[in-house]
């Protein structure tokens, strides 16, 4: 054990530097570095030099914008939960030619520019979220621990219109996804590596907290996770929802919205942090009240085709 640390001690530079020109390579997509002059100049070039001749797709780099929910938070906690038709969101995913993962990304954005709205909070731009994403091969069913990255996305919060808003999404959504197919970003693996694990554990709480307070690389995480399409059942009893919560960072910001279709129906967990965001049930209405509101733009489109 020893002679293993001493020769993972020395080899530490050599795994430094081939991380930072992986982790370079995808600088064009990395939140608020993407944006920085010459960061895709710097991304071919990196991937030039590790002989990753790839196409990929133009990617967005949007700069997360300033809103009462992002920036250093504390140890309490505000849950909200609620449920709404997973019918109804793939009626209105059908309607526009989108997936359903985008009708619910729709939804969030539409919910985060109701509740900004209300405060007089709204940003004029669009506000940047990560999406989860596992990256788990079929090679590597016996490695432990969660291999999961992010997909960068922006949410079109400054477009008043519902059905303009849910348009916007879905490109966001496609572009996002075809940068992720030709190289799925691995980036944030890759900064890890950079440091021993005992000094990237002592940093990353510091680091963590002086981004949200300099520049927030994202405003929240959302996630969608698909589930069993037919009731479960513990102990004899009949499980009747599934409300996932998530977790809070002061690089994540304040609120995170996870979602997970069971049994005909999408259930969502809110979880936010009391001194950025004190009514989370507030945003929890609004994801209702914005399915809603894609609803009767169906009925009314449906009226109108006779």
């Amino acid at each position: 054990m020893l002679a293993g640390a001493v020769v993972r001690v020395v080899g530490q530079p050599v795994r430094a530097a081939a991380a930072l020109v992986r982790a370079a390579a995808d600088l064009d997509v990395i939140p608020l570095a993407g944006a920085a002059p010459g960061a895709r100049l710097v991304a071919r070039a990196a991937r030039a030099l590790t002989g990753d001749r790839r196409p990929r797709p133009q990617a967005p780099a949007p700069v997360a914008p300033r809103t009462p929910f992002n920036g250093p938070i504390s140890a309490g906690r505000r849950l909200a939960f609620g449920s709404v038709s997973l019918k109804d969101v793939k009626s209105v995913a059908r309607a526009h030619g989108l997936s359903v993962n985008d009708v619910v990304m729709a939804l969030c954005t539409s919910a985060l520019r109701s509740w900004l709205s209300e405060r007089d909070a709204l940003p004029g731009g669009q506000l940047v979220a990560a999406v989860p994403v596992a990256v788990r091969t079929a090679g590597a069913r016996e490695v432990v621990g969660n291999q999961i990255s992010a997909m960068i996305a922006p949410l079109p919060t400054h477009e008043p219109d519902a059905a303009v808003r849910l348009r916007a999404v879905g490109a966001a959504m496609r572009a996002a996804k075809r940068r992720f197919a030709v190289a799925p970003a691995r980036w944030l693996d890759e900064l890890c590596a950079m440091l021993p694990a005992p000094v990237t554990s002592l940093a990353t709480p510091a680091l963590f907290r002086l981004a949200s307070v300099a520049a927030p690389p994202i405003n929240l995480i959302i996630s969608n996770v698909p589930g069993p399409q037919f009731p479960l059942y513990l102990c004899g009893g009949r499980v009747l929802s599934y409300y996932p919560m998530s977790v809070l960072t002061d690089l994540t910001g304040g609120v995170s919205i996870t979602c997970f279709s069971y049994d005909g129906m999408l259930d969502f967990g809110v979880v936010a942090c009391p001194e950025r965001m004190a009514d989370v049930w507030s945003l929890a209405g609004h994801l209702r009240a914005a399915l809603d509101e894609l609803l009767e733009g169906l009925s009314a489109d449906a009226y109108h085709d006779g």
